[in-house]
């Protein structure tokens, strides 16, 4: 089941944002691990989300990306996960245009 729900024009509803901010927020950490990879799997270009291989701090790596496209609302999913100490723990890199590049969800979880 998908965390996210869209509406009827393509944006992720605000209820489902504020469920995800408290999901990602929660003190069991693998809850919130899994509800803060369960977001970055929703993507209005469903293309635009996976594994790829990215230099990150000079070696390449592979490393969860989701591209946002500018689309509000994919950013509106990025702006909710970076209300979670999370984010800033898993984000490998950042690329100006909307470019996110996380820690694959198996290493997320060794933490």
């Amino acid at each position: 089941m998908s965390i996210i729900k869209w509406d009827e024009y393509g944006y992720p509803t605000e209820e489902s944002l504020e469920e995800l901010e408290k999901l990602i927020n929660s003190s069991n950490y693998k809850e919130a691990v899994s509800a803060f990879y369960e977001a970055l799997e929703e993507n209005y270009y469903p293309d635009a989300v996976g594994v790829e291989e990215k230099e990150v701090r000079g070696h390449v790596i592979e490393v969860w990306a989701y591209h946002t496209f500018g689309w509000s609302g994919n950013e509106a999913i990025i702006k909710t996960l970076a209300k979670s100490f999370l984010f800033v723990l898993f984000l490998e890199r950042y690329d100006a245009g909307g470019h996110y590049y996380f820690k694959l969800k198996e290493e997320a979880l060794k933490i």
